[in-house]
């Protein structure tokens, strides 16, 4: 997967000096769109075994299209970025935070991948066990309750969070109690 991930980083890097406005790839705001549809509603009611295979198959689309050099604009990065992160391996989670990271850095302006950078690195730190920096991430307790994964609060600040567009820490904190 490393070779992947170097590729992939090279492709990126090699679209990034395109001059003036680069118009957004269609297809990954619709594969994006299709991945955010497919999480809404309630946690219980989604089908996860399904929506698993739907995802994988979105990524493998998405790395299609980084092959080709079609992912070219800060709103294709966030989207690819989107995708990724609903990964199944690690290496899923560093390309969403690669390309969330590339987003930015092309379109500093692209709120949404603010977000997004925050939430990968978080997710990358939960699959390695170890505390979340941002407070992104939530878990089922073993009582079936939905709570904040662990955090390091010396990590960063809420004003580090803020600059990221994530909520203060017990805001999230709070969110865990409405997700049904």
């Amino acid at each position: 997967m490393r070779t992947l991930l170097s590729t992939l980083l090279a492709a990126i890097l090699s679209t990034t000096a395109l001059a003036g406005p680069t118009p957004s790839n269609p297809v990954l705001e619709k594969l994006k769109a299709e991945d955010q549809a497919a999480r809404s509603g309630t946690m219980k009611d989604i089908d996860w075994d399904k929506l698993s295979v739907e995802d994988a198959e979105r990524r493998i689309k998405v790395l299609e299209f980084l092959r080709q050099g079609t992912v070219r604009s800060a709103e294709d990065y966030c989207n690819a970025a989107m995708i990724f992160q609903h990964g199944e391996t690690i290496d899923d989670i560093r390309l969403a935070y690669a390309l969330a990271t590339t987003s930015r850095a092309l379109g500093p302006d692209e709120k949404r991948c603010r977000w997004l950078s925050a939430a990968a690195w978080d997710r990358i730190l939960m699959r390695l066990n170890m505390p979340q920096w941002y407070g992104t991430q939530f878990t089922k307790s073993p009582t079936g309750q939905w709570e904040l994964y662990k955090v390091d609060e010396t990590a960063v600040t809420d004003k580090d969070r803020a600059e990221l567009d994530v909520p203060p820490l017990a805001a999230s904190r709070a969110m865990a109690a409405t997700i049904k």
